[in-house]
This record gives structure tokens, sequence and C-alpha cells, in this order.
């Protein structure tokens, strides 16, 4: 089953005429907080080829950092499932939004769906030359974007991520995102490292469960 956006605004309509609201849903996913421990973020850097650098409280998205690019991958892992605080298969997402802490002001980032998977261990070298956005390691599509200005010393700066995070609950395999500066000043936010819960990278994602259909008593 793939949830069709017409078949969940169908039922909101039918719920609306009985006199019922479609109770949405909200989860939120923030390393540390509420028990959630899911979050995978490196730098992978061109100068620093075979550097592991996933421990860092901050990254950097630079396509020309000190005269090597820089790229941010970024994943939350376990938000998919049956348990509780899971995003249920199938489920119609009405709205997800990834939120960074940038405190560098830089060029424009775009934001990629990453189509093969990386560990916390990843490396320039280790992906092979940083990650391109082909359709074969990174979607050529964007999800989202940002000019990479910040109003003070940090701004929280929102992504929509909406599509990708319903073509996960569809099915297909989570392997996050990828942050590509499309310029030589560098773009700056604080990692799942940094001290500071609040403000570690967060995923919001408003829904509605699946519709559970009664089974039928046999006579």
């Amino acid at each position: 089953m793939v949830v069709s956006a017409s078949k969940a605004d169908a039922e909101d309509s039918k719920q609306r005429s009985e006199g019922k609201q479609p109770k949405v849903e909200i989860l939120e996913f923030q390393e540390g907080v509420g028990g959630y421990q899911g979050t995978v973020d490196t730098e992978l850097w061109a100068l620093a080829p075979t550097t592991i650098l996933d421990t860092n409280p901050n990254a950097s998205s630079d396509a020309n950092n000190d005269g090597g690019e820089s790229q941010v991958l970024l994943r939350f892992d376990s938000i998919i499932g049956a348990k509780a605080n899971q995003i249920p298969r199938n489920s119609r997402i009405r709205s997800a939004r990834l939120l960074v802490s940038a405190f560098d002001q830089g060029s424009t980032v775009n934001l990629h769906r990453m189509l093969v998977p990386f560990s916390k261990t990843a490396t320039w070298n280790s992906v092979v030359d940083g990650v391109s956005a082909d359709d074969v390691e990174a979607s050529r599509h964007k999800d989202s974007f940002t000019f990479g200005k910040i109003a003070a010393n940090t701004s929280t700066v929102v992504f929509d991520v909406t599509d990708t995070v319903q073509w996960w609950v569809n099915g297909h395999a989570n392997h996050g995102w990828v942050f590509l500066n499309t310029g030589g000043n560098g773009w700056d936010f604080y990692t799942s490292e940094f001290d500071d819960f609040k403000q570690r990278p967060k995923l919001i994602v408003e829904l509605d469960r699946p519709q559970v259909t009664p089974e039928k008593k046999t006579p």
C-alpha cells in the first residue's frame, strides 16, 4: 500500500462531513531528547580525505573550504516502525521539517536526499571523492535550500523534507541527506555532538496514522 494524497484528502473530507477532525500526530526526533539516540551526522572534507569527523560539534558545507570541498551527511535512524514514538509505515505525512542551528552565514546550500547508505565513520575517500547529486549517490532534485543568511549569532534554519519522509514511510530506505554548498563561502551549523541539546539537528513530523480497517466477523 502506498499513501496517496487524494485518498487521504478524501478521508479528511469524509471525517469532516461526519463532524470529526482528522487526528494529526506530531513526532520530534532530536539526539538526546526524549530518549532518542539515532542521529548520524558527519562532515566529509577533501583536504582531510581519510579523517573521520563524526565527533565534531559543528559541520561546514563549503565548496571551497581552504581549497577543498566540504559536505555534510545527516540521517535520523529508527524513525519508522511500529514502536512507540516511531512513524508507522504507510502513514500520511502532512509535514516534515528539518531544523538546524546555523551560526555562520555562507553561500546557498542545497539539501539532497541520499540514495546510498553511509556510516558514521564515512570520509571523503570512503564515499569516493565525496557525494555527487547524480541520481546514483544522491538525488539530483533538491529537497530544500537556504540562502545561508542568519539573523543573529545563531539562527534556526528550516528545510522542508515532507516528500522525502513520505517516500521513506512508503517503503524506501532511509539514507538521510547531504548538504551541498553552491559556492565558496562556508555555511556552518551545530551537529548532534553539540553540548546544547536545543541546538542539535531536529526532525519534526506531522502525520496521520494509517487507517485500521476492522476485521469482519464470520457468522
